[in-house]
């Protein structure tokens, strides 16, 4: 049995995130093993307790504090990063020295922003190997998410932060025995830092749905699910909102948004409306799926691997896409998808296939079986126990 101290700077509950759904996959397929002693510490999201699909994992202990309080502008004076310096609260260093005290075989830092505390880990690890899960590859993101920024002041604080992340990134590689990555993409960017990569999909935990038809009766309606609190993600949908809604409304196909979007944002657009639909956070996308034709990718900015591909080829809907923004996926598979090259083409694949049921029904069939093959628990457990095991 492997003794796991795991550090996760937002703990992976709720499951309303791409960081979360992705930590919380691997954390289950490891778990599941019955192989490792996993302790899990970090900050809850919320004021909320920790869901029940941590404290009911296999071998596993929970270590919360309670959520970040915001730092204002005392981040700026940290060569941290905003978001790991928000994470590194007292609360968590005070948790994680008594948990370094102890004896491990590995200590995984989940995401860089997990790495506040990483002068601490590397003073006290002993003979605990480490492990590095990456998210994305930051250190290549960030400076471009802060690039797209219209806003001078804006764009200088990003950049700030993009370089403070690259410098936390740099030093976590240097110091890590073995690093995870989403997608081979990923893989040849830490090929150049370090001599053990693994590649780690992620793993689906959501519902799965009976095989269906798409019928002409299905309205002309296409679903983004996201959570858009994060200013990238908020530039993105600015772009995709500003380059798709015309040719949409005019050619009476909607887009329903299904996810957290500021009100300022809502308010904003209001002008596509019927046509665009923001629906804020549900507990069950599946009126939503069943009343749409196809799923968005459309993602612009970021990198890594989009968890929204595995709910809809779960939930048996087609996948309207940009090439990049479906970066871990294989040829194959995008075969069964329609993916562009940007956004003007990829509403014209829209406009031409929305009403094609042969071609829609026929693809998500393919792209069910193909991503279940490789994205299900026991693909996980394969790779997590390559790494850890």
């Amino acid at each position: 049995m492997k003794n796991i101290l795991w550090i996760c700077g937002r703990l992976p509950t709720p499951l309303f995130t791409g960081d979360a759904l992705y930590s919380a996959g691997l954390l289950k397929a490891l778990a599941q093993t019955n192989q490792a002693a996993i302790t899990l510490v970090g900050t809850r999201r919320t004021d909320e307790p920790v869901g029940d699909h941590i404290l009911n994992l296999p071998n596993t202990i929970c270590v919360d504090v309670p959520p970040t309080r915001s730092s204002g502008v005392r981040s700026l004076l940290s060569p941290l990063p905003r978001d790991a310096f928000n994470l590194s609260t007292p609360e968590l260093s005070r948790s994680l020295a008594k948990l370094l005290q102890q004896n491990w075989d590995w200590i995984v830092i989940d995401h860089a922003y997990s790495a506040g505390p990483l002068s601490a880990i590397l003073q006290n690890r002993k003979r605990a190997s480490i492990c590095y899960i990456s998210h994305n590859a930051e250190g290549a993101i960030r400076p471009r998410i802060a690039s797209s920024f219209n806003n001078p002041l804006r764009r200088t604080l990003m950049r700030l932060d993009a370089e403070k992340y690259r410098r936390l990134e740099s030093r976590i590689l240097q110091n890590a025995d073995t690093v995870t990555c989403i997608s081979a993409e990923d893989a040849s960017y830490f090929e150049r830092f370090s001599k053990h990569v693994h590649i780690a999909p992620p793993v689906y935990l959501g519902s799965v749905s009976p095989p269906r038809q798409i019928q002409s009766d299905c309205p002309r309606s296409l679903l983004l699910l996201g959570s858009f609190e994060w200013g990238a993600k908020q530039r993105n949908l600015e772009l995709i909102v500003e380059s798709l809604l015309p040719a949409l409304q005019q050619n009476g196909v909607t887009l329903n948004v299904v996810g957290t979007v500021p009100p300022h944002f809502r308010d904003r657009f209001k002008s596509f409306s019927p046509h665009l639909t923001f629906h804020g956070r549900v507990d069950d996308v599946s009126p939503f799926v069943a009343s749409s034709r196809g799923g968005l990718v459309p993602d612009l900015l970021g990198g890594g691997f989009k968890l929204k591909v595995l709910d809809y080829a779960f939930q048996r809907l087609p996948i309207f896409g940009l090439r990049n923004a479906l970066a871990g996926t294989t040829v194959t598979e995008q075969s069964a998808m329609f993916p562009a090259d940007g956004l003007d083409s990829l509403a014209e694949t829209i406009i031409r296939n929305i009403d094609d049921l042969a071609t829609l029904n026929r693809n998500q069939d393919s792209l069910f079986e193909l991503l279940s093959a490789r994205f299900g628990l026991e693909a996980g457990t394969r790779y997590l126990s390559k790494v850890f095991l």
